[in-house]
Formats: structure tokens, sequence, C-alpha cells
């Protein structure tokens, strides 16, 4: 691994733990943003889909171990970065206005739920309707205000 591959995989890792540790503490009416979602949405911005689709097999592979999910979120994430890799607007010079990047979000994190909701009806983890509308909505606006905040402070005036 080079410096900056570890570089990167080390940002993501402390995204997974951000989450893990402190936003899921964080939650509304049980809905809660997924933190490595919006880390694999800027990932895609930077580099090619070989390396965002390795990192998130690995970070989803690491939120399986944590979360004692096996298998559905490395799946779920893998999948998402395949299909949406092409539609996310590369990283430029000039930052994005927070429009975008809410939208941007917003329809990944859609994506991303409807996947993830669509295996685990196999499962059956979110059977009741209310749950499964507050996951897919809730959790998908929840993650795109949290990354207008985060591009708020990104961005230099």
């Amino acid at each position: 691994m080079t410096k900056e591959q570890l570089k990167y995989f080390g940002a993501g890792v402390l995204f997974l733990l951000l989450q893990i540790v402190l936003f899921r503490h964080l939650s509304i009416y049980q809905m809660q943003p997924d933190l490595v979602l919006i880390f694999l949405v800027w990932f895609m911005s930077k580099k090619d889909r070989t390396a965002a689709l390795l990192m998130a097999g690995l970070l989803g592979f690491l939120q399986d171990f944590l979360l004692d999910l096996w298998g559905l979120h490395m799946f779920t994430k893998t999948l998402l970065v395949y299909l949406s890799h092409r539609f996310i607007p590369e990283d430029k010079k000039t930052p994005l206005l927070i429009g975008p990047v809410f939208l941007t979000v917003l329809l990944t994190a859609l994506v991303h739920n409807i996947i993830f909701l669509g295996l685990n009806l196999f499962i059956q983890n979110y059977s009741a309707e209310v749950l499964f509308w507050r996951h897919l909505i809730g959790n998908g606006l929840y993650s795109a205000v949290i990354a207008c905040c985060i591009q708020l402070f990104r961005t230099k005036r």
C-alpha cells in the first residue's frame, strides 16, 4: 500500500468509527446518517472505479464486522459504487455548492437504502412498513444534511 492509499483508508476507518461510536447516539426518531456512504461518495469523486470498489468492499466488510450484519453492507456498498460511479461528479478545483452536494448524497443514499432494504427483505429485519420508510427516506435525508454540513466546514471562503 502506498502512503496515499493508506491515508484514504485511514480516513474511511475514521468515518466508520465516528459513525459507530458517535452518530449511533445522535439519532433523530431512530434515523441515523451513514458516514461511510458520505465518505464513499467523496472517494468516488476523487478516484477511479477500481479503487472505489476496493474501498467500498473493505469499509463494508469492516462495518459488517462491527455491526454483526455479515455481508449486507459489503454487498450493498460495493454494488452501489459499481452502479453509481459514473454519475458522481468528479472533484474539480472549484468546490461544489450545497445544492448539488445535497442532491448527490440524497440520491446515492436512496439507492443505497433500496439495495440494503431489498436484501433485508430476504432476512426480514425491517418487515414493518413504518420502519421501512423511515430507514429509506429518513436515513437518506439525514445523511444528505450531514454531508452538507461537512461541505460547509470543508470549503474555504
